[in-house]
C-alpha cells in the first residue's frame, strides 16, 4: 500500500503530529521527510483559510509536493504547479475551470471533499483520482486516497 506523511503549514510554520517547526527547521523536516518518502501530502491552512499559500517555502523545495491548499482558480493551481507541485488536489472548483486546468496542466489531479458531484467530475474531466477523510467512502473503481488524521498520513485505498 502506497502511503506519504501528512504535514500542516501555517505562516511558514510545519506541523505534524503535536511538533511545530519554524523557518528553517520547517524546511528541512519537509526535505527530510521527502527524502524518506519520495512525496510529502501538505494541507496548507493558509490556503484553506486566505487564499494565501505558502508559495515561497514550497519554491524552495520544489520537487515531490502534493499541495492541498484549496486552489479556487486555475491561475492558482499553475502557482503550485512552479514552485514545484507534482500532485495538487483541489475541492470545488467548477467544472469550467477543471476542463482548462486539465487542458494546461499534464501534472496529476485528484478532487477532495464532500461534495457528492466529486466522483462525476471526476470521470468527466478525466482526474487522476479521489483524496477523502477516512470515515469517507467511495463505492467506486477509481484511485482513492484517504487521509488519516490520527497517524498523520494519506494511504492509497483503491
Amino acid at each position: 500500500m502506497e502511503e506519504f506523511p501528512v504535514i500542516k503549514v501555517r505562516k511558514g510554520k510545519v506541523k505534524r503530529g503535536e511538533k511545530i517547526w519554524k523557518k528553517r527547521d520547517a524546511l528541512q523536516v519537509i526535505e527530510e521527510l521527502v527524502k524518506q518518502y519520495d512525496m510529502v501530502y501538505i494541507i496548507d491552512v493558509d490556503g484553506y483559510n486566505r487564499n494565501n499559500p505558502n508559495l515561497d517555502l514550497y519554491k524552495k523545495i520544489g520537487k515531490n509536493l502534493w499541495i492541498d491548499s484549496f486552489p479556487r482558480r486555475v491561475e492558482d493551481v499553475v502557482d503550485l504547479i512552479v514552485v514545484g507541485a507534482e500532485r495538487i488536489t483541489i475541492k470545488n472548483m467548477e467544472g469550467e475551470n477543471i476542463k482548462e486546468l486539465k487542458e494546461i496542466c499534464e501534472k496529476d489531479i485528484y478532487i477532495s471533499g464532500d461534495d457528492p458531484d466529486a466522483f462525476n467530475k471526476l470521470v468527466k474531466y478525466n482526474l487522476k483520482g479521489l483524496v477523502i477523510d477516512e470515515v469517507q467512502e467511495i463505492k467506486k473503481d477509481v484511485q482513492t486516497w484517504k487521509i488519516y488524521k490520527e497517524e498523520w498520513v494519506i494511504k492509497r485505498v483503491k
